[in-house]
């Protein structure tokens, strides 16, 4: 009996955290000590190798703009931050934006696995991209991605709503999906650059004082419902750009082709 109490008690020691609901929980003593999943080694990156829901019960701090703080190998995974940060060394300020040190360290990396979701917090600091998400069916939802020294977040095939991109040494918003009532200011390039494939859309967004174009859709794209202000160039691009404001841009509000209509000021 004492034998099989003590193989139970580590057991439970060995494995990952649980939350009541059965979502593992990440923090930093948990980051350190290794072994969320099966392959994750003692420190960062952590390593998310199998589907279900994580949740950060504390910050996590990365030691340097080169380390990557969560590394995601499975589809079908949810990182809810919980209102916790994800925190690199890396410092941006001025305007234009420039950042200290800079290196290839993510917040969040999901690689090209499908159904990643990023919910609820702040990524910040990291050397490179504060979140990249490149496969089918990603979200980012209610989550600002701040003074990262490269792209806050960069997406292919992804829905982004409610999301912040600001103060990164790069783009703000970088990639293809739909990008709705998000904001992106002072970034070191462009607010939201839509590339990749034709049919992005960008709606009910707000981008000022990023130091290239506010909305720059390099492939046709919906644009509409949103401001630019204060930028190198308001919005750029062609496809369908209806019902946008733009004003106070060094080189131009809305510098467009295609479909256009209702903007203020015209085109």
């Amino acid at each position: 009996m004492k034998h099989l109490l003590h193989l139970t008690l580590f057991v439970l020691l060995a494995g990952p955290a649980l939350a009541v609901d059965g979502v593992v929980l990440i923090n930093q003593s948990i980051a350190l000590a290794g072994g969320v999943t099966p392959g994750d080694t003692p420190g960062f990156p952590v390593t998310i190798s199998l589907s279900g829901s994580y949740r950060l019960s504390g910050n996590l701090v990365v030691p340097d703009a080169n380390t990557t703080a969560l590394q995601i190998t499975a589809n079908n995974v949810t990182i809810d931050l919980n209102g916790f940060s994800i925190i690199g060394p890396v410092v941006c300020s001025g305007f234009p934006t420039s950042c200290a040190p800079t290196g290839t360290g993510a917040g969040i990396d999901g690689g090209a696995f499908n159904g990643v979701m990023v919910l609820h917090g702040v990524v910040t600091g990291m050397g490179g991209t504060g979140i990249s998400l490149f496969g089918i069916g990603a979200r980012v939802e209610d989550t600002r991605a701040l003074g990262n020294g490269g792209t806050g977040i960069s997406v292919g095939h992804a829905t982004v709503s409610f999301s912040e991109a600001s103060n990164n040494g790069f783009i703000g918003f970088d990639g293809e999906g739909m990008f709705i009532s998000d904001t992106a200011s002072f970034n070191g390039s462009h607010g939201i650059h839509l590339q990749f494939a034709a049919g992005s859309v960008v709606m009910n967004s707000r981008v000022s004082s990023n130091n290239g174009t506010g909305i720059l859709a390099a492939v046709p794209a919906t644009i509409s419902g949103n401001a630019a202000y204060f930028n190198q160039v308001g919005i750029s691009g062609c496809g369908s750009i209806t019902s946008n404001s733009a004003a106070f841009n060094t080189s131009g509000d809305i510098v467009a082709g295609c479909t256009r209509a209702n903007n203020y000021p015209a085109p």
